[in-house]
């Protein structure tokens, strides 16, 4: 009798169009999937993002099910023990295993090898589906290189998957990349688009009330409407693509209070859980132009962020690991203030702070906090933004991306933090710091306006914090970036500050980092 071949399915890994299983069900394999207990106690998971994984774990597991295949659905410790124990009880010849997205799962999936190693079962490792470019082929690019810059790789990736490229090998419309053209503020008066939302089902208001009751985790599953199934994913791509992907572009970076998409996709979400594959995606955006619904910048804008930025992201945490969870170039010491768990000072941990009253960086929480996403100048210029210029350590802000976010995972979150927010890796992934004063939130949205702080004032009572800690920043790192190519002339701008005034602004600066300590723990 042949025995049977266990086929491990990671959380990340819900469609056929991703997990590594037979195109067809076939009787001699037994596809495997886990929830870990060890993993769901490692981190005070957002409900949403929970929901998300779990949901669709099961909505996966059903209709491999219904599809014939024989399925084996389980809660264990951990990943490494739930694998050796199917692997016993179905005297298992084989396991079957994509290669790990996340440390974390190379670790499990090392002890489950040893564990089957002692009953002679051997693991398999194939390559992640999930991605464009495999990690031997990144590190090959990676490799010899003195600076690791994601403009370079996408280009490579452009010519490799032929996109947005014209018939003698040149990008489409004679540019790589049309930032310039994508840098406008929402216009004042215009109605902003209601987010999208799929009904939750049976399964999903399930995993909804299960979650619910979890303590220690963050966040309300309530609002929770994103897609589960490959069904709904592509549904969710198709209107994106006809509705949004056309001024995606012009208003990418635009930030307007309370809205937590605007005309962004939330498709990372559908994509990072294994819904969607990124070719997919990508040739969609490209088809969209190719057929004149989309222009060019827009089009372009978008298959930057998964063509290019996500393989990248990808790539570099492998090339950086482990040493990218310690990262910390900057020597920034403080841990991550209570805002970020409760920014209208609600119970957290035992502990009741006061309501994060800037502007900006409430409304941006609250939008995680209720929805568990929300857009990337979010992430980067307001919430990365003040946690490097308040001198938060990395990994700090990192652990709370990771729980927070329905879309992240550590191979993306962590280079995206450790690497581009905080420049924690000291500009392996970022040429520079991404910091800025007050003056660009209020350019790119409209949440200044009922902020009390003044993003133009340095010093004072309604100083805006963002612009007191920006100069407090990059006096304490003058010797640091003064001769740096693309930092220097902001470094060179403190000259024209008087003395009493950034003495002011380092002492205001401080008062400030300590009574947001001293409150939130």
């Amino acid at each position: 009798m042949t025995r049977p071949t266990l086929a491990f399915v990671a959380p990340w890994e819900c469609s056929r169009a991703i997990a590594n299983i037979p195109a067809s069900p076939r009787d001699d394999v037994i596809v495997v999937l886990l929830e870990s207990v060890a993993k769901g106690a490692s981190l005070p998971w957002h409900r949403q993002k929970l929901v998300l994984v779990l949901s669709a774990m099961r909505h996966f597991a059903d209709a491999l099910t219904r599809a014939g295949y024989q399925v084996r659905y389980e809660r264990a410790n951990s990943y490494a023990e739930g694998i050796a124990q199917i692997a016993r009880e179905t005297g298992a010849g084989r396991v079957v295993v994509t290669e790990p997205r996340e440390w974390d799962m190379q670790e499990e999936l090392e002890r489950a090898e040893a564990l089957l190693q002692s009953s002679g079962v051997p693991m398999v490792r194939r390559p992640d589906r999930g991605f464009l470019a495999t990690r031997e082929e990144f590190t090959t690019w990676a490799n010899g290189r003195k600076e690791y810059r994601m403009e370079w790789f996408y280009r490579d990736m452009r010519r490799k998957y032929n996109v947005l490229m014209d018939a003698n090998g040149k990008p489409e419309g004679g540019e790589w990349n049309y930032d310039a053209e994508n840098r406008k503020p929402w216009p004042k008066g215009r109605a902003v688009p209601a987010p999208y939302h799929v009904e939750p089902d049976e399964i999903t208001r399930a995993q909804m009330e299960r979650v619910s009751g979890w303590a220690a985790r963050w966040g309300s599953a309530d609002s929770f409407g994103l897609p589960v199934t490959r069904r709904d994913a592509k549904a969710w791509l198709e209107r994106f693509v006809t509705e949004r992907l056309g001024e995606f572009g012009p208003f990418e970076d635009a930030i307007v209070g309370g809205e937590h998409e605007l005309l962004h996709s939330s498709l990372s979400s559908m994509i990072n859980v294994g819904l969607l594959h990124p070719l997919e995606v990508v040739q969609r955006a490209e088809r969209a132009y190719r057929e004149g619904v989309v222009p060019i910048a827009s089009a372009e804008g978008f298959i930057r962020q998964i063509l290019g930025w996500r393989e990248f992201m990808r790539g570099m945490y492998w090339q950086l690991m482990p040493g990218l969870r310690t990262a910390n170039a900057l020597e920034a010491p403080h841990p991550l203030p209570r805002w970020f768990w409760a920014p209208d000072g609600e119970q957290w941990d035992d502990t009741v702070g006061t309501k994060c009253d800037m502007r900006c960086l409430h409304d941006s929480i609250c939008q995680v906090r209720d929805h568990g996403r929300t857009h990337h100048i979010n992430r980067l210029m307001v919430q990365g933004n003040f946690a490097t210029l308040f001198g938060v350590e990395p990994a700090a802000l990192s652990r709370w991306f990771w729980a927070a976010f329905t879309d992240a995972y550590e191979w993306v979150e962590l280079p995206n933090v450790a690497g581009m927010a905080t420049w924690g890796d000291g500009g392996a992934i970022a040429s520079k710091p991404y910091v800025s004063t007050g003056a660009y939130i209020q350019r790119m949205g409209n949440v200044c306006a009922s902020c009390r702080y003044d993003p133009k004032q340095r010093v004072g009572d309604t100083a805006c914090p963002y612009t007191l800690m920006y100069w407090d920043f990059l006096a304490k790192h003058r010797e640091r970036f003064v001769n740096h190519p693309r930092m220097a002339m902001m470094v060179r701008n403190l000259d024209r500050i008087p003395e009493a005034e950034l003495v002011q602004i380092r002492r205001q600066a401080a008062d400030f980092r300590a009574s947001a300590l001293r409150e939130h723990g």
